[in-house]
């Protein structure tokens, strides 16, 4: 496997404040960074403000999960590998945010088909672990998990295995040391996507049967306000109930569906407007979104669209110099791509950034 530089401090070491990754050098459109030094699906993927945290996961149809993961350092385009903590055991899919500090990682599946009811916070400063206290919930791969500035909120259960699904959540204040729990949502939903608007958690997807089936017609949406503790389900807007993918513009929530169909959700007047259909292609892929400056990344299937925000139109994205199956991240002035096996490829992985 390729490794542009693999640095194994593993973490001990201090590492300086977060700064700006020097962006400004790469030109518009896509650029490599280098070989990962493994890919996976289901991987943690959290941008710090200066480095790339990448987490577990999984390849070869599943037959091999990851513990562990490391730091890519834009700056140096190396990576490093992060310490031993003590969620050790492999996993994926698990629930994840940036406190600004730490990277918080709760839950996810392990082996075999196994949920995980623990987690922990990742000191990006001393590159060291610290295990969450026991959380007011059971097992399981959250929906939701969001940083509001003062708490994480994880939320909800990705299982399919009932069809009334769960509703409940819990808040994380690291400051504290200690969870709170949320009142039980409107509704239940394990096939969504969240954002965080600076006062509330708005949440929009579908309760999903084990045949990818679901009750309601459309998608639905709620908000969580923890200044409340209060939730309230919000206004709808006819995008597909299967997969949809939402990403936060400061004044709007971008939301859109795998037929492509799109709309921004005014959460101050829960309104919608329509937006144009995106210029992609219709596949059987689940959407994904990343914010970066002034425009929304739509990714499906290995293409993309931006929407650029002040204008409400969408264009295509430049093809990718290769095939691409990572998940985008919001890093500064550019969308990361790690890459992500498709099927059993997993040689030669390499990191991925568009610049818009």
């Amino acid at each position: 496997m390729l490794v542009t530089a693999l640095l194994v401090g593993c973490g001990t070491g201090t590492r300086p404040a977060a700064e700006s990754a020097p962006w400004e050098s790469l030109p518009r459109g896509w650029s490599s960074l280098g070989a990962q030094f493994y890919a996976t699906i289901g991987a943690v993927s959290v941008w710090t403000g200066r480095e790339l945290f990448y987490w577990a996961g999984e390849a070869n149809f599943g037959e091999d999960l990851r513990a562990g993961g490391g730091l890519f350092d834009p700056r140096t385009r190396t990576w490093s590998l992060e310490a031993k903590g003590p969620l050790d055991a492999p996993r994926i899919s698990a629930g994840a945010a940036w406190t600004g500090s730490d990277v918080f990682v709760w839950g996810g599946w392990g082996e075999p088909e196994r949920p995980w009811p623990d987690g922990a916070l990742f000191e990006l400063a001393s590159g060291k672990w610290r295990k969450l206290p026991p959380a007011p919930l059971t097992a399981r791969q959250p929906v939701a998990t969001v940083w509001t500035g003062a708490e994480v909120i994880v939320w909800g259960d990705a299982s399919r295995s009932s069809s009334a699904g769960k509703r409940d959540g819990a808040a994380f204040d690291p400051a504290a040391d200690r969870w709170r729990e949320l009142p039980p949502a409107p509704l239940a939903l394990n096939k969504a996507t969240a954002v965080w608007t600076g006062k509330e958690m708005v949440v929009l997807g579908a309760q999903l049967d084990g045949n990818n089936w679901s009750d309601s017609k459309h998608a639905q949406g709620i908000a969580y306000d923890p200044g409340a503790n209060a939730w309230r389900v919000i206004s709808s807007f006819p995008l597909s109930p299967q997969a949809s993918a939402v990403a936060w513009t400061g004044k709007e929530v971008i939301a859109w569906d795998y037929e492509l169909k799109a709309g921004a959700y005014d959460p101050a007047r829960d309104t919608w407007r329509r937006l144009p259909d995106i210029p992609l292609r219709f596949s059987e892929c689940s959407p994904t979104s990343a914010r970066v400056g002034d425009v929304v990344v739509a990714w499906f299937c290995g293409f993309g669209a931006i929407l650029e925000i002040s204008k409400g139109t969408w264009q295509r994205m430049p093809e990718a110099p290769g095939e691409i199956f990572g998940t985008p991240v919001s890093a500064g002035a550019v969308v990361l791509f790690p890459d992500g096996p498709e099927l059993d490829r997993e040689e030669n992985p390499v990191l991925w950034a568009f610049k818009p």
